[in-house]
């Protein structure tokens, strides 16, 4: 593990108050700013963390330049995190641009394989200063190009090994989350989360959007320091875009003030939820 830097303190920092982190899943400058803004009303560090889509859309450089003038205005720590990469060559641009992590997706590999290839990006990433957190067993769901029908369920051992092993800074679990919208009520392995919590690594929580907050509270009291928030983001970017869309005129800067606004109430909902309050969705 690195001994320090932006991505770990605030992980640390969640799981040392028992409380978690929000990582969410940006899409461009108004949802960067929105998320900064809602953190900063509830006074916590937050994560942002776009996707691989994202990232070749806009850019490497270019993204980590317009979150780093934002966050530099920002009132609250703002870590800049990859998401769900499969892609050795553009999680090391994100790591040589000076992002503050990456996060590794080899969960579909068999567990050496996983292991292996994980290993070889922390050692990449180490050298540079730069935090890596990684996946094992696989999550059910859709998450741009990398689709699972079904869950692969971990077991403490296997994790630990990988951890031990791979030497990442924070671990994502499958625990029975899922990518996307629920069709069903998940079965959570709360059993696992409590284990690995009590470990000196993060435990994160993917597939948060659709968990009833009675879920959350119980996963961050067991551990969880770091919870993934994206499909609650799109569906807020998107129905107050449709609800926008439907009124009279051509407005483009109301039109992106009142997404914004939308997107930032939203996801201030969960930023407070994860920091202890007691919180609707």
């Amino acid at each position: 593990m690195l001994n320090s830097n932006l991505f770990i303190e605030i992980l640390h920092d969640a799981k040392a108050e028992c409380t978690a982190c929000a990582s969410i899943n940006i899409l461009n400058y108004n949802t960067a700013r929105a998320v900064i803004h809602a953190a900063q009303r509830a006074a916590r560090a937050v994560i942002l963390q776009p996707s691989v889509g994202t990232v070749k859309r806009y850019g490497v450089l270019e993204m980590y330049r317009m979150i780093n003038v934002l966050r530099q205005n920002a009132a609250v720590p703002v870590a800049l995190h990859l998401d769900h990469c499969t892609d050795d060559s553009l999680a090391k641009a994100c790591v040589d641009a000076g992002w503050d992590a990456v996060m590794m997706d080899y969960s579909a590999k068999p567990l050496e394989e996983n292991i292996t290839r994980t290993k070889a990006m922390v050692d990449y990433a180490y050298a540079r200063g730069v935090a890596v957190e990684g996946e094992v067993g696989v999550i059910a769901g859709v998450e741009e190009d990398i689709v699972h029908e079904t869950a692969q369920p971990t077991s403490y051992e296997d994790t630990i090994a990988y951890i031990e092993q791979s030497g990442v800074d924070a671990i994502a679990p499958a625990i029975g989350t899922a990518h996307g919208v629920y069709k069903g009520k998940p079965v959570l392995d709360f059993d696992l989360v409590e284990r690995l919590g009590q470990g000196l690594v993060p435990v994160v929580v993917h597939g948060g959007t659709g968990l009833p907050e009675d879920d959350f509270h119980k996963l961050i009291r067991l551990g969880a320091a770091k919870i993934n928030i994206s499909t609650a983001l799109k569906h807020a970017y998107l129905g107050a875009s449709r609800d926008y869309l439907q009124k009279p005129g051509i407005a483009p800067v109301e039109f992106d003030k009142s997404v914004e606004n939308a997107v930032s109430e939203t996801m201030e909902r969960y930023i407070r939820l994860f920091a202890g309050e007691d919180v609707k969705l």
